[in-house]
């Protein structure tokens, strides 16, 4: 390595640092103004009681959800920027085991039926268990969450190979638009209005980073019946 390439890469290891620092403090000192004002608007609605006018009441729990919106979107853009440094341990897992589990952590489970497929000489292995279990909990959150059918299917499929799993999450949803795929892993950037479903949009961009930090690649493609494949390779240790 050049001198000059060597100066370079101490540079980017700086702005890195920087940046996260930044995060941190930025997401850290707006988090309570946040909840000042959403403490005082519950106050005036105490205050108001329950002979005030609807559409102030109306405002006033729209107010107080756009301030829990923006409280979320605060954590996300600091767990984004923690990625590299936070849940590092190795442990040993079991695989079905912490589907199962990501799967009781769903918050709506309702008319979802779970398909699995495990391909696996091993059931236990060594790894970064929690940012498997981010990835995996993510995917089936967003498989679940945006899904518009009365009864939903998702399916998981793991195949273990000599260096590596290949993991496959997919659904029979509605699908993403050809026009907005190359948008999905991007920070905040969601298909449906945030009005529409509730979610933060920072989702798929958290689980980019962590794949990348295991060395693996993500990917997404289309199902053969609309729906949603979203496939990734997850390293051994």
């Amino acid at each position: 390595m050049t001198a000059s390439e060597k100066k370079c890469q101490e540079e980017l290891v700086a702005l890195k640092k920087e940046f996260e620092e930044f995060v941190y403090i930025v997401s850290h000192d707006i988090k309570t103004p946040m909840r000042a004002i959403s403490n005082l608007t519950t106050w005036i609605e105490e205050d108001l009681g329950t002979n005030a006018d609807k559409d102030i009441l109306d405002n006033f729990r729209l107010l107080k959800n756009r301030v829990e919106r923006l409280e979320k979107m605060m954590n996300a853009l600091l767990e984004l920027s923690r990625i590299n440094s936070s849940e590092m341990e190795l442990y040993e897992v079991n695989i079905p085991k912490l589907v199962n589990d990501c799967i009781k952590m769903l918050a709506d489970k309702s008319n979802v039926e779970f398909h699995f497929t495990y391909h696996l000489k091993n059931e236990n292995t060594v790894t970064l268990g929690k940012k498997l279990q981010k990835v995996l909990f993510n995917l089936l959150d967003n498989a679940v969450r945006f899904h518009d059918k009365e009864k939903k299917n998702v399916f998981i499929e793991i195949i273990e190979n000599e260096t590596d799993y290949e993991i496959k999450v997919s659904d029979d949803g509605p699908g993403i638009p050809e026009e907005v795929r190359d948008k999905i892993f991007s920070i905040f950037y969601t298909v449906n209005s945030k009005d529409i479903v509730d979610s933060t949009g920072a989702g798929l961009a958290i689980t980019n980073k962590i794949i990348k930090l295991a060395g693996g690649v993500f990917q997404y493609t289309p199902a053969v019946n609309n729906g949603s494949v979203f496939k990734f390779n997850w390293p051994k240790q």
